[in-house]
């Protein structure tokens, strides 16, 4: 075996001893949440959208219900619900889009309980560049306590 094959046998055995290492400390270090929420100084929940689209999948609407769970069970003061849209499209586009997907999980709320008068909606409308990623296309759901 040469030089360059060693060099390689010895990075893939290195990848194999520490891989699993980095995965336990990742693990143990993971904030324990629920499903769509992130860990943050208030409670968030995240429902994502395909491109263009205000259409609630199932389980975007199993995330909201939890989230007007979480709000009632805790008291919560208020929700703000935050719309976000990619930066695909013109920024007018975008922020009619982020209206409508903020309107359709506040109505969502209310139909899983939470009073009107509780929801503060935020429509931001484009943001990002020119990455079209799941990521910019998303309402976050705070509970504020």
């Amino acid at each position: 075996m040469g030089r360059d094959g060693m060099r390689r046998a010895f990075r893939g055995l290195c990848l194999l001893l520490l891989v699993p290492a980095f995965a336990v400390i990742a693990a143990a270090q993971a904030p324990k949440t629920g499903p769509g929420e992130t860990v943050g100084e208030l409670p968030r929940y995240l429902v994502y959208f395909d491109e263009f689209s205000a259409y609630l999948s199932p389980r975007s609407k199993q995330i909201i219900a939890q989230a007007a769970k979480r709000a009632k069970t805790a008291g919560a003061k208020a929700i703000t619900v935050q719309a976000r849209a990619s930066a695909t499209g013109t920024p007018q586009t975008n922020m009619y889009l982020a209206q409508t997907r903020s309107s359709i999980v506040a109505d969502e709320l209310e139909a899983d309980g939470i009073a009107k008068s509780m929801i503060k909606q935020q429509p931001i409308g484009q943001t990002g560049s020119g990455d079209p990623s799941v990521f910019n296309r998303r309402v976050d759901i705070i509970i504020q306590p």
